[in-house]
């Protein structure tokens, strides 16, 4: 057990120190939809069966899964996600960068990392080099962001329904899934436990301390897939729906 917690979080040092040189170049940074907009919302039930089973698949890495998609794969998703919602703040594949030479897991699987970089948009990603899938995405923030307030809109709301438009996409549950994903990310934010497992894969919160200001902690909200031995190791909380408010 001690390995593979050693092993997982040398991964998470690893993005998380991605994200905190992305946020520090960054943060000082001040398509068109064609589609009707979309505002329904699935069931719990209706999340569980669109349920794409391709959408995860195995992989000799520490957490013995990844996802399906490629980076150019997710992109495509989340911009059509954007549009039938009506939004037209596309990603473009040509803005993922890539951050540092590749390097390898303890099983010796090759990985490299990626961000993406926009206004209040930066994403981090960890992708195998062989496959070119996706092992783990995440969507980051600062505190005083994330406390903040956009156009009287709460910045926590615009940064978690980006989140759970994030999971959506990666683990390709039908459009209007993000009701019930975006609580999950919300509970890792108020619960003692900022790790929580829905089917397969884990939704974490990760955090990045400035010690010379606290408004500039990093926030990383990251969903990766796991090995069913891992869930069980790791005794993983469990998300259900009577959680949901």
């Amino acid at each position: 057990m001690k390995k593979h917690i050693i092993r997982i979080t040398a991964v998470i040092l690893a993005v998380t120190v991605v994200l905190l040189i992305v946020f520090i170049s960054s943060c000082n940074k001040n398509g068109r939809g064609e589609k009707e907009v979309n505002n329904t919302a699935a069931t719990f039930d209706e999340v569980i069966v669109s349920t794409d089973s391709k959408a995860i698949e195995a992989s000799p890495n520490v957490n013995g899964m990844r996802f399906s998609s490629t980076l150019e794969d997710f992109t495509a998703r989340y911009n059509e996600s954007k549009r039938v919602l009506g939004e037209n703040d596309l990603i473009m594949s040509g803005n993922w960068q890539k951050h540092g030479n590749e390097t390898a897991d303890d099983n010796g699987v090759k990985i490299q990392y990626y961000y993406y970089d926009d206004e209040n948009t930066n994403f981090t990603a960890t992708v195998e080099v062989d496959s070119n899938k996706i092992l783990n995405i995440g969507f980051g923030t600062t505190m005083r962001y994330f406390m903040g307030q956009t156009e009287n809109q709460n910045n926590s709301e615009i940064v978690l329904e980006k989140a759970a438009l994030m999971a959506q996409s990666v683990c390709k549950y039908e459009n209007g899934s993000t009701k019930f994903l975006k609580n999950i990310f919300r509970q890792t934010t108020t619960d003692k436990n900022d790790t929580i497992w829905f089917q397969n894969c884990v939704y974490k919160l990760d955090t990045q301390e400035d010690k010379s200001d606290s408004k500039n902690n990093i926030m990383l909200f990251r969903i990766f897939p796991i090995s069913e031995n891992l869930k069980d190791e790791w005794n993983l909380k469990e998300y259900v729906p009577e959680a949901t408010e």
